[in-house]
């Protein structure tokens, strides 16, 4: 079984998802390490944070940079249609902040959705200069493609959740290594 986690944070308080790993979103993570890669097979549960403060929107969404990003692309917004959501449109500076932490995590060998540095996925997408109101993030390891990653992801009920959040309009995807190290992470976010 291959690895993967859902985080949700909305703007706006949420009710807990009853054993999803999402908790409201004015409740931080607790503070600690990040946990170290797991064994092949296992998976852990998400978290969630606050909105950022003020600033103000930088850069408009781009074109996905490769067929595989137009290929996920119509592929989760076909799941999206299927449950009532609308499309999603591929943001570059959301798959930056994506690929970033894929790279990351390959590189120190582990699996979270907190940085070893401490950083959160609202922190990173910021950093990008994406000024978001609400954001989910589904991680990943050890699957071979984009159709699998989504797959493992629409047969999880968490990342299931982020995947047809009708609040969310952009997205960016992010892959880093190979084989059972592969390390994916989906963006999915609005903006302010």
């Amino acid at each position: 079984m291959n690895k993967y986690l859902p985080i949700a944070a909305f703007a706006l308080l949420s009710a807990c998802g009853g054993g999803t790993g999402i908790v409201p979103a004015a409740i931080s993570p607790p503070p600690g390490p990040a946990a170290p890669a797991p064994a092949p097979g296992s998976s852990g549960g998400g978290t969630t944070g606050g909105a950022p403060s003020g600033g103000s929107g930088g850069g408009a969404p781009s074109t996905p940079s490769t067929v595989d990003d137009l290929t996920f692309s119509s592929q989760l917004n076909n799941v999206r249609l299927a449950n009532g959501a609308g499309n999603v449109a591929f943001d570059a500076r959301l798959a930056a902040a994506a690929q970033g932490h894929a790279d990351d995590m390959l590189a120190q060998n582990y699996f979270s959705h907190t940085g070893l540095n401490g950083s959160s996925p609202g922190d990173r997408i910021t950093a990008e200069g994406y000024q978001w109101r609400t954001y989910g993030e589904n991680i990943a390891q050890g699957q071979r493609s984009e159709e699998e990653v989504l797959d493992a992801w629409t047969n999880s009920p968490g990342h299931h959740a982020n995947n047809i959040n009708p609040n969310f309009e952009d997205y960016g995807l992010a892959k880093a290594g190979t084989g059972s190290d592969t390390r994916w992470v989906l963006l999915l976010a609005a903006e302010q």
